[in-house]
């Protein structure tokens, strides 16, 4: 699969800027670190689409990368924007803790964490920032068990979150079968998947295919509010998702 279009050779300090906004407490669920990235050229008098994303420690910093490589978002967003791919997005990063797993997951935490993004999170950024705050305009993203939360924070909250960026989703087959076992919301949305092919990825396949199966036998179709990409050299790593983020943020931000 052709790399990035977007993705600058080697890393590179912060294009745009980043507001730390402090540890957000939470009900149910640890607090965290919470920041806002702004694209360059940012217009504080114009009101800017918003994506939530989760591991905010890895989105746009190799220095606070859990391991030394981030997604290069600040870089790939800016170069979409400047290319009027998208407008300008703002790009609102949650860290994770040491309860990630369940946090992410489709217990009692996920829902808390749910909770913490629509109730908490989304309501203060929209009264600091100049926001559009409709679903169509609100959307959030997320790689492996952030991909999961992704996927539920559409599902669930489909009210708040137009659409979905699930990159190397960690589905299961419960989840698959209690999606198969339920009504979709009758909403329009965008819900974008991908998956790579080696290591890990491999073994989330599986999972990537039940949904994907359950979503088609529910009347979902590519190209209608649905994309799906696999590249089979890529691993599950912060540089396969830097390499095709890109994708999820045309996706869910191009007009039309």
């Amino acid at each position: 699969m052709p790399g990035s279009p977007f993705l600058p050779t080697g890393r590179s300090d912060v294009v745009g800027r980043i507001d730390e906004l402090g540890m957000f407490p939470a009900p149910g669920i640890r607090e965290r670190r919470v920041f806002v990235w702004r694209p360059p050229g940012y217009d504080a008098g114009t009101a800017h689409p918003v994506v939530y994303m989760h591991d905010g420690q890895n989105l746009v910093d190799p220095r606070t990368a859990s391991f030394g490589a981030d997604w290069q978002v600040d870089e790939v967003a800016a170069g979409l924007i400047a290319a009027g791919r998208i407008p300008p997005i703002l790009v609102v990063g949650a860290e994770c803790t040491a309860e990630r797993r369940e946090e992410y997951g489709e217990g009692s935490a996920g829902r808390a964490y749910l909770r913490f993004l629509v109730e908490g999170l989304k309501p203060l950024i929209d009264a600091r920032y100049p926001t559009l705050p409709g679903r169509e305009s609100t959307m959030v993203m997320g790689s492996s068990m952030g991909g999961l939360i992704s996927f539920l924070a559409l599902y669930h909250c489909g009210e708040t979150f137009g659409g979905a960026g699930c990159l190397s989703p960690a589905f299961s087959p419960g989840l698959c079968a209690g999606v198969a076992d339920a009504a979709w919301p009758d909403r329009p949305f965008r819900l974008y998947l991908d998956n790579g092919g080696v290591g890990l990825d491999a073994e989330l396949q599986p999972g990537l295919e039940g949904m994907l199966a359950v979503l088609e036998a529910k009347g979902f179709r590519r190209g209608k509010g649905l994309d799906v990409v696999v590249d089979p050299a890529a691993e599950h790593f912060e540089d396969a998702w830097a390499a095709r983020v890109w994708r999820p943020l045309e996706f869910l931000f191009a007009a039309g």
